[in-house]
């Protein structure tokens, strides 16, 4: 009975310590940094298309903070000069069940005012909740897909 009760105490102690091997997997993957390649279009929760994503976008990875920095392009067509200022955004985040959630703290240019304005009320972030895929090289983060499985996905390819 002893050894029964002992052992049953280690069970609950060896399943969280497998949990942790498999989540210390996933953010090891993510660890880095990447670049957005191209966009995923889906239809019907296929994809159907890949658009390549003309502009800058990278992110940065850590054990649990993250710091994206964009740029798109939006050329003026008469100038020529680009009206796209660009911003950044940085917080923590976790992986739970093929999920990233960003705690979306820090922003600049629209991503501050977009915090402030949609952040539940009192917390300090915004929280941003992704479908993700990581391989060794790639991972894609679907950033819209609508209940008939419309939308898209961002492809970003590994930096280092």
């Amino acid at each position: 009975m002893k050894k029964l009760l002992i052992l049953l105490l280690f069970i609950p102690l060896f399943i969280v310590s497998c949990s942790d091997i498999k989540k210390n997997k996933e953010y090891s993957k993510l660890k880095g940094a990447w670049f957005l390649e191209s966009t995923i279009i889906y239809k019907k929760g296929v994809p159907v298309d890949t658009i390549a994503y003309n502009g800058v976008l990278n992110e940065i990875y850590t054990e649990n903070y993250y710091i994206t920095l964009v740029n798109n392009i939006d050329l003026d067509s008469i100038t020529g000069i680009d009206k796209d200022l660009g911003f950044a955004e940085s917080g923590e985040f976790k992986i739970e069940n093929e999920y990233l959630i960003k705690k979306i703290k820090h922003g600049t240019g629209f991503m501050d005012d977009a915090i402030n304005k949609w952040k539940k009320p009192g917390e300090d972030f915004l929280e941003a909740k992704f479908k993700i895929d990581i391989s060794k090289n790639y991972f894609s983060k679907i950033t819209y897909l609508d209940s008939l499985g419309n939308g898209s996905a961002e492809l970003l390819k590994r930096i280092n």
